[in-house]
């Protein structure tokens, strides 16, 4: 019988030792010294000469060796993450007025979880705080210390998070999403995830496709039982089907029907993610009870991408139940990532605006203006996505303001439209204004050009004649 503590002072370890028949420090142990740390005690405690059996060191050690050098006995990020998350709720149910004593125990548990943490980030400070609450009575001075312990220990954990990996080796990415911008966004993100090229799909070009996403998901897990496979879906998934009716269906539905058709075993080597404009509680809600979680649309830089997934993966991949699901290792630093980012460029919504203005020229407003709509909310989700420091909202509500006036007459809509174009293009004409544009150069899908004699020059709309697009001025303050 051991005792195990994160009490391990001398006259602790003298307690345990004469009531028990040794200590176990509480600290992360790797797989290859579990042998190594028990063998002295068991041999203590189980002499040969009186039991007459040897502890067969060697041979277990060659047992152990194949399985996974790197696994330890360790607590994850993700577990004090939600330790603290249930610690703050006692704090905000009062329970430092009506039970100070309840808060003394769980910082007991904190401080055990926190040394058997796998990092090389030092603990001591946050160990030094644990020990201070633990004698402290005043409500507001446990207020007080708790706050200052939890930006701490926040810090160590997003620290962690930003050095995770997933176990890229069996690892399968599946992404779909009706825009060409989205898909094309959605695999630099598995790019920034490390996953293989190879074992990245992308989904969502066109009717069949989109239709037989879930076929081909439960197939895919059929065929990779033993592999972790992340899926990220766009909510809205809006296509004109084969007798050229526009139709829309919701991804997350998608995922909730395949988690449905899979048996236990193949659902939970499943991470599926809804990704959408529409980021409300009640949508959100939704999306979680369908899904396991939601990833809102908007520019992230690639060193952000780890600690974005890395707590929703844990919380999916709990290193308790899956050995091999996270690894906390070193990035690269000779990899340059400062600049990277998952985000559209002005280019594509330019080329999205063309796009959307030829459906207006084919009549698409007068014969189908749900096709219209399905464009203007892809749209919405481009734009959340684009890299912009200026402000959204009124273009976000005139937008809103076109989808939810479903009975206006056709010539409404594209007034409408004609105003948010331009209204658009101000825009990304700002945001070409304060880029750098090497000499020469062009915008990449060529739909602007500036002159390289005066670059002040605004960037030309493709909607206009021979005028550049001048300022946009007293636009009226849309509600969202």
């Amino acid at each position: 019988a051991l005792i195990r503590s994160a009490n391990n002072s001398s006259s602790d370890i003298a307690i345990y030792n004469r009531r028990a028949h040794g200590f176990l420090a509480k600290a992360p142990i790797k797989r290859e010294k579990v042998i190594e740390t028990i063998a002295p005690m068991w041999m203590k405690r189980f002499p040969p000469s009186e039991f007459g059996e040897l502890m067969d060191v060697h041979s277990k050690s060659n047992e152990l060796a194949p399985s996974s050098a790197s696994d330890d006995v360790a607590c994850s990020p993700f577990e004090i993450a939600q330790k603290i998350i249930d610690i703050e709720a006692l704090f905000e149910n009062s329970a430092h007025i009506t039970g100070p004593r309840l808060i003394h125990d769980e910082m007991h548990i904190l401080k055990g979880d926190l040394l058997t943490l796998n990092s090389n980030i030092s603990i001591t400070s946050a160990i030094a705080q644990i020990d201070l609450i633990q004698v402290i009575q005043a409500p507001e001075t446990l207020v007080q210390k708790w706050s200052t312990l939890r930006a701490h220990i926040n810090d160590i954990v997003n620290s962690l998070y930003e050095n995770f990996q997933i176990p890229t080796q069996n690892t399968y990415a599946i992404a779909i999403d009706d825009s060409k911008i989205q898909r094309k966004l959605m695999a630099k993100f598995f790019d920034f995830m490390s996953v293989p090229p190879e074992q990245v799909t992308i989904m969502g070009d066109g009717y069949a496709e989109i239709k037989g996403f879930e076929d081909f998901v439960v197939g895919f897990m059929e065929n990779h039982k033993n592999d972790y496979v992340f899926i990220i879906v766009d909510e809205n998934l809006d296509v004109v089907d084969e007798s050229s009716v526009s139709i829309s269906i919701s991804g997350s539905q998608c995922i909730d029907n395949i988690r449905k058709r899979l048996p236990a075993e193949l659902e939970k080597r499943m991470l599926a993610l809804v990704r959408s404009a529409n980021n409300s509680k009640s949508d959100i809600a939704i999306y979680n009870r369908r899904a396991h979680g939601f990833l809102p649309k908007a520019p992230i830089k690639r060193e952000k991408v780890p600690e974005t997934i890395a707590p929703i993966w844990m919380k999916r991949f709990p290193p308790s139940e899956f050995d091999d699901s996270a690894v906390f290792g070193a990035i690269d630093s000779s990899i340059s990532v400062a600049s990277d980012e998952l985000a559209c460029t002005p280019d594509d919504i330019a080329q999205k605006l063309i796009d959307i203005e030829s459906l207006f020229k084919k009549n698409a407003h007068l014969t189908d203006k749900r096709l219209i709509y399905d464009q203007l909310h892809e749209l919405k989700g481009d734009l959340l996505t684009l890299s912009c420091d200026a402000s959204m909202i009124a273009i976000f509500g005139m937008i809103n303001l076109i989808l939810l006036g479903q009975q206006q007459s056709p010539e409404a809509i594209m007034d409408k439209w004609h105003v948010l174009r331009d209204r658009i293009y101000a825009e990304i004409n700002a945001l070409q204004g304060n880029s750098h544009v090497s000499e020469g150069s062009t915008a990449t899908l060529g739909i602007f050009k500036r002159s390289t004699r005066n670059k002040d020059t605004p960037l030309r709309s493709s909607f206009s004649t021979d005028s550049a697009l001048a300022p946009i001025t007293k636009l009226p303050v849309i509600p969202i």
